[in-house]
């Protein structure tokens, strides 16, 4: 028996989102040494969960910064650079070979750290287990408290308050609101997880279930065509 604890990620939710998350890393499967490439990064994203799905890459070599210290430009909106070109770029030593490497020296950058940022262990794993469980237990709480006086616990209170930010945000987490963000992403994992029927009484499942039903369902067909057009070839 395999007493591995399954692992989730939202990248594999569908074959649509897998798709998005290969084409958006440039991961390719049409030869042996880019399958073996591809499968080795999607493996380390899937056991490290906290690690950025996409990956920067340097500004200088195009390689993608993967570990060691990440040099992010404060000016610059997307430009970043890996430690082995920080300092011959930043000080023009390069750029007097190649025009190219030429970075403006009046730019500030801020370094980070990849193995603090993404690094991610068994104990890590466990913590972060234990706070989404929490978390998804004082949701389930708070959407079926009556609040005070009859409840006066502070999470309580919070959770609520952030319900009705969600419902009323005029940024949404489409233009970058980070509370609805994060508060719909802990919606999304319970609404994975609901068994209710009918009616849940928490914010948001219902229409989120419906959305991954839709996505399901569009999946399947997706699937069907694609079997009908493979036995209709051979």
């Amino acid at each position: 028996d395999d007493e591995a604890p399954s692992v989730e990620s939202e990248c594999f939710d569908s074959r649509q989102q897998f798709l998005n998350y290969c084409q958006a890393n440039h991961f390719q499967f049409d030869e042996l040494r880019r399958a073996k490439h591809s499968t080795m990064m999607v493996l380390f994203h899937l056991h490290n969960p906290n690690a950025p799905k996409f990956l920067q890459q340097c500004g200088a070599c195009y390689r993608e910064i993967t570990h060691g210290i990440r040099y992010h430009c404060n000016n610059c909106s997307n430009f970043d650079l890996c430690q082995d070109c920080y300092e011959p770029v930043t000080t023009g030593v390069w750029a007097q070979r190649d025009p190219r490497f030429a970075h403006d020296k009046k730019h500030t950058f801020t370094p980070v750290d990849m193995e603090a940022s993404g690094g991610d262990n068994q104990k890590d794993r466990q913590e972060r287990a234990k706070a989404i469980k929490m978390h998804l237990e004082l949701l389930s709480h708070a959407a079926n408290c009556n609040g005070p006086p009859g409840c006066s616990l502070n999470n309580c209170i919070r959770m609520k308050k952030l319900f009705e930010h969600v419902r009323t945000c005029s940024v949404t987490y489409k233009r970058g609101c980070k509370v609805c963000a994060r508060l719909l992403a802990l919606l999304s994992m319970h609404a994975r997880l609901c068994t209710v029927r009918g009616t849940c009484a928490i914010p948001f499942c219902d229409r989120i279930r419906e959305r991954n039903r839709r996505l399901r369902q569009q999946q399947q067909l997706m699937d069907d065509r694609r079997r009908q057009a493979q036995n209709e070839l051979y």
